[in-house]
């Protein structure tokens, strides 16, 4: 959860909210019912903790029927700690997500991002994940959905 409240706290101090409220209210709720279904991955590296991510098995909520077609696993949460920040620790959490999800069988790994985040859409396409379209979601807050 410290990593996360660290993300969102860099984030909010850039002017972007997409992850304050969310982990501020109901986050620690969330981060518990994704670890009791072991969903949650944390990185080490030399100096400690570098980065977390979830890996979810479905995502009706954000995908519709697509986040039920067992086509997919969903990246969501990702966060690397700012004393890691420029080691490309992101890139290499997103590759080693996206082998771990075809090694158990999925075609395709997906995410999304607050649609209105230009920089963090375009960190994902030169990724290799492809744009499909936007969805919009509760309280009005559009994201942008994305496939590798």
């Amino acid at each position: 959860m410290a990593l996360l409240r660290e993300a969102a706290d860099w984030l909010s101090e850039r002017g972007i909210q997409q992850w304050y409220h969310w982990y501020m209210d109901v986050g620690e709720q969330i981060l518990r019912e994704s670890l009791e279904h072991h969903e949650v991955y944390l990185f080490h590296g030399d100096n400690g903790r570098i980065g977390t991510l979830t890996i979810q098995w479905s995502d009706p909520d954000v995908w519709g029927e697509r986040g039920i077609d067992g086509l997919a696993r969903y990246v969501h949460g990702m966060a690397v700690a700012r004393s890691a920040g420029g080691m490309r620790v992101g890139e290499r959490m997103l590759e080693w997500a996206v082998g771990t999800i075809g090694a158990r069988g999925r075609r395709f790994a997906r995410l999304d991002a607050m649609a209105s985040n230009a920089r963090l859409c375009r960190y994902y396409e030169q990724r290799g994940f492809h744009p499909l379209e936007t969805a919009l979601l509760p309280g009005n807050f559009t994201t942008r959905l994305f496939e590798r």
